[in-house]
């Protein structure tokens, strides 16, 4: 259940990536101003530097978010992006901006549930919805 699971979820992210205009609702400013900043594994950096790209990241299953990873697409140096984040909460997540913006995520899930996305855009893909 768990791979068909993550199949979806890719499947999502890089429809949304495809299509960053129909990712955001009209409420999407505004929830994006009031998000928290997330536990990222380092030390953010500053709003001009390009070598990192901001995603709003919602949680919107029945679950926790225990941890979201990225790494450069055809890498494996995985970082923590994430840190814990409540079933239906929402929070801004720091991620590598790699040459061509594409990344790879990893998120683990507290009900033992994971969740891949290959090659999401980050420099046009500014929330990242985590769904059942």
């Amino acid at each position: 259940m768990g791979r068909t699971l993550a199949v979806v979820l890719s499947a999502l992210i890089l429809a949304l990536a495809a299509q960053p205009a129909l990712a955001q609702t009209a409420g999407a400013p505004a929830a994006a101003s009031k998000a928290k900043p997330g536990k990222a594994g380092s030390t953010p950096k500053a709003p001009g530097d390009v070598s990192t790209a901001t995603v709003i990241v919602t949680n919107g299953r029945k679950s926790d978010l225990v941890q979201l990873q990225a790494a450069e697409s055809g890498s494996v140096g995985w970082k923590k992006v994430l840190g814990a984040l409540k079933a239906g909460g929402q929070a801004q997540a720091i991620l590598p901006r790699p040459f061509n913006c594409r990344v790879n995520l990893h998120g683990t899930f507290a009900d033992g549930q994971s969740m891949d996305a290959a090659d999401v855009d980050v420099c046009a893909q500014k929330t990242l919805n985590l769904t059942d």
